[in-house]
């Protein structure tokens, strides 16, 4: 099984793969271009199930259209509450340059959404 995690954002879409019990960064996707290139990231890594953090309130019409603009064929969707990954991920990155904690933000809060997801579901490994 496989497994992709996506944290949402209105600028950037942070991206997580694993393909067992756990869950590793991957990259950060310009939210403009991501419909197209999380479609082939399923493709290509033959993902089996999409984890995506759901935002807080003031993002849910984008969020929305967000799921529905996606045109996941063969994967299951799966929505969880994302709460506290963005801060969960500033943490883990505190000790990081500015610049590299910018750039590894959201795909370590994917990773971070993905792996709670894992770990609460460790029959469907």
């Amino acid at each position: 099984m496989s497994f992709l995690g996506l944290d949402y954002g209105i600028k950037h879409i942070g991206v997580a793969v694993a393909a067992g019990p756990l869950a590793e960064p991957l990259t950060t996707l310009p939210a403009s271009r991501a419909f197209k290139l999380i479609n082939k990231l399923v493709d290509k890594r033959h993902i089996d199930t999409i984890i995506i953090g759901r935002p807080d309130k003031s993002l849910k019409k984008a969020f929305e259209n967000f799921i529905n603009s996606l045109e996941i064929r063969n994967s299951k969707l799966e929505i969880v509450d994302e709460t506290l990954s963005s801060y969960d991920a500033r943490v883990h990155l505190q000790h990081t340059t500015q610049k590299r904690r910018k750039q590894k933000e959201h795909s370590v809060s994917a990773a971070i959404i993905l792996q709670s997801w894992l770990d609460s579901h460790p029959q469907k490994l």
